[in-house]
């Protein structure tokens, strides 16, 4: 297991928030989410033979927030798959 930070744009509000750790919540050998609306990240702990920043990023692009990992290889490739969702702060 090991933490991850992830940078994410988009969160407008506590429901973004909420809906991020939703989606990192439900995503296999992500655990310990713990979500900042102030800081604009979120911090977890994954199971690197399950999951990676770099899936971790995919998935919170595709539901609308763009984010990325402090990993320099992400940082280098923001994830940007639109805007917000609209279903919870992008209305």
């Amino acid at each position: 297991m090991q933490t991850t930070v992830l940078k994410i744009d988009a969160m407008d509000g506590e429901a973004c928030a909420d809906k991020v750790a939703q989606i990192l919540n439900d995503m296999h050998g992500v655990s310990e989410v713990s979500v900042s609306l102030r800081d604009g990240m979120a911090i977890m702990r994954i199971d690197q033979s399950l999951t990676s920043p770099h899936l971790l990023t995919r998935r919170l692009a595709l539901a609308g927030f763009p984010s990325y990992s402090d990993a320099p290889e992400e940082a280098a490739q923001p994830q940007t798959a639109g805007g917000c969702c609209g279903g919870c702060c992008g209305g």
